[in-house]
């Protein structure tokens, strides 16, 4: 009897340690799996000379490159992966009264992009859509006509920017007011077509080719219908209230 009871605790024993055995391997390789993962993480978010930064404050990186789709182009965003940039007061105090040249003096939010790129895969021709990083692209997007046949081809690229700081709360952000742009798939002809609107609804390309949208302006509900060709309002108009005639 006294026996059984001894090898029982040897077995309970054993099966203890084992137990603690399987536990620390466990942590043990997680540990090691998030150390790996962190130390790619910082391999993979090098500095990039991709814009003008007189102070090295900024850490620029590129986005993933997207295929625009019938064409020949790639679009590639510009990201910084600094949290704020000084805002304009805290700036003349640190220059004396002088704005450094190329300064924005603005806030941005993290993981948004700040510029784009537009690149010919074939000829290797390139260009930035903007001229500077003073403004916050929040949404980048080919617009695709035959999504649903065998060859979809681009018609262009529609943008949502904030280009200044609406609310005045020294940053710019989703709170801020947006514009609503268009360009050629190579990033030409840029041209601005709804300013200072709270959100877009949906837009789309209807079945000419042309491209619908449905946006909200203070409370207001508008649509409207845009030539892809020249990229000039065919047609707007603001929702009629239920009971309109």
């Amino acid at each position: 009897m006294k026996s059984d009871k001894f090898f029982k605790w040897i077995w309970n024993f054993n099966g203890l340690v084992l137990f603690l055995g399987i536990v620390i391997s466990t942590l043990f390789f997680s540990y090691q799996v998030i150390i790996t993962f962190f130390k790619a993480d910082r391999i993979e978010r090098t500095t990039l000379n991709l814009a003008k930064d007189s102070k090295n404050e900024e850490k620029w990186r590129l986005g993933y490159p997207q295929k625009i789709k019938g064409t020949d182009f790639y679009y590639i965003p510009l990201q910084s992966e600094k949290l704020t940039v000084e805002t304009r007061e805290s700036a003349v105090e640190n220059f004396n009264g002088r704005i450094a040249e190329n300064f924005s003096g603005r806030r941005y939010n993290p993981t948004k992009s700040k510029n784009v790129m537009l690149i010919n895969s074939t000829t290797n021709t390139r260009s930035w859509l903007f001229q500077s990083i003073d403004q916050l692209i929040i949404q980048i997007a080919p617009l695709t006509s035959g999504e649903y046949n065998s060859d979809p081809v681009a018609l262009g690229m529609s943008y949502q920017v904030i280009n200044s700081d609406t609310n005045q709360d020294n940053k710019l952000d989703n709170s801020d007011k947006r514009t609503f742009a268009l360009s050629k798939v190579d990033g030409t002809n840029y041209t601005e077509i709804i300013t200072g609107y709270n959100r877009i609804v949906e837009y789309d390309l209807n079945i000419e080719g042309n491209l619908f949208v449905v946006f909200i302006n203070n409370d207001e509900v508008y649509s409207m219908v845009i030539d892809m060709t020249t990229f000039k309002v065919i047609n707007k108009s603001s929702l009629p209230k239920v009971g309109d005639s």
